[in-house]
């Protein structure tokens, strides 16, 4: 177990996509804009009509993953996660509206917003974290000081 203490709420940015928005990407422009090394994502809610996604496959190393795509309207019951060393990490709790399945996973790239996504991002500072991988579990990735 790694952790580490200290920082602060910098400030906290409110962001708002629209029909269309790709929704990492998005976060990813406001990282680099608003120049965010680590933060939080406390709260996100909205929909999306295009949304990509993975879960673990097996609990063996190293880690595996599958890799899902839906088309249609999904309704984001959360997403939540962290930015660490710039990156953003955020998992998703979902519904997928044609078929009634709840389920939860890590976001990719080229989810689109179906009508409205909101989010809040908490900017943390005094803390220098970055994620490297783990010398003693081959293929995951830990927290490590800067």
């Amino acid at each position: 177990m790694r952790y580490f203490t200290g920082g602060k709420v910098e400030r906290v940015i409110i962001a708002s996509l629209t029909p269309g928005d790709l929704f990492l990407e998005s976060i990813e422009e406001i990282i680099k804009k608003e120049k965010i090394e680590t933060g939080v994502v406390t709260s996100c809610i909205g929909s999306f009509r295009k949304f990509r996604y993975h879960t673990i496959t097996w609990t063996g190393m190293p880690p595996k993953d599958i890799n899902y795509e839906i088309e249609g309207p999904i309704e984001i019951g959360g997403i939540q996660g962290l930015i660490v060393g710039g990156e953003p990490h955020l998992h998703v709790t979902f519904n997928n509206c044609e078929t009634g399945e709840t389920s939860t996973g890590h976001i990719e790239h080229g989810c689109e917003t179906c009508y409205l996504i909101e989010l809040f991002i908490e900017v943390i500072e005094g803390v220098s974290i970055k994620k490297a991988k783990d010398p003693d579990n081959p293929g995951v990735v830990a927290f490590v000081a800067k």
